[in-house]
């Protein structure tokens, strides 16, 4: 049986390749170099649409639910924590776009810019690994099939399109990555 937690880590695949880019349009501004602001939009857009709007949510209405179904404490527990977690990101979000409202009046402010998008991506890399090796291991281990069935009934299930949105943000990944990586 296909697992749910396969398709939320090849979203976090597509995630870490944004995240590449990202800290490659770091490097280029810290060696000199400008980022086109439709470049920097196209990164925002990515971070707020697919790694929280869609991912994010995902997790939080669907496994965390079921996760917490089976005994996986919310207070005070990993489910908690990870949703912590994501409201931090959030947070950090809205200081990435403050930084590139700042960026894009000031070119020579970029080392803000910098600083929250390099802090940012620490933060969500570090946050996957841990789903990864925590909550998805949990999951894969203590759901039951018919849990299991119905997650990926619901991941599957989501309307065409959300599955034409999942494919453009994978194409909007494999672009900036292959673009700004280094």
């Amino acid at each position: 049986m296909a697992r749910p937690t396969h398709l939320l880590r090849q979203e976090h695949r597509v995630i870490g390749q944004a995240m590449h880019a990202l800290e490659g349009m770091c490097l280029r501004m810290r060696a000199g170099d400008s980022v086109p602001d439709e470049e920097l939009a196209k990164m925002l857009d990515f971070i707020r649409n697919f790694a929280d709007g869609f991912h994010h949510a995902r997790e939080e209405t669907y496994l965390f639910p079921a996760l917490e179904q089976i005994g996986i404490k919310n207070e005070n527990g990993p489910l908690a924590f990870l949703r912590g977690e994501h409201i931090t990101e959030r947070s950090l979000l809205s200081e990435l776009e403050h930084a590139v409202r700042e960026y894009r009046r000031n070119p020579a402010a970029y080392d803000k810019f910098v600083s929250v998008a390099l802090h940012f991506k620490d933060h969500l890399i570090g946050h996957m690994q841990q789903e990864e090796a925590i909550l998805f291991r949990l999951a894969e281990e203590m759901l039951d099939d018919h849990i299991k069935s119905a997650l990926l009934r619901s991941f599957n299930g989501e309307d065409v399109e959300a599955q034409e949105m999942t494919q453009r943000y994978e194409q909007i990944a494999k672009e900036l990555e292959n673009a700004w990586s280094v």
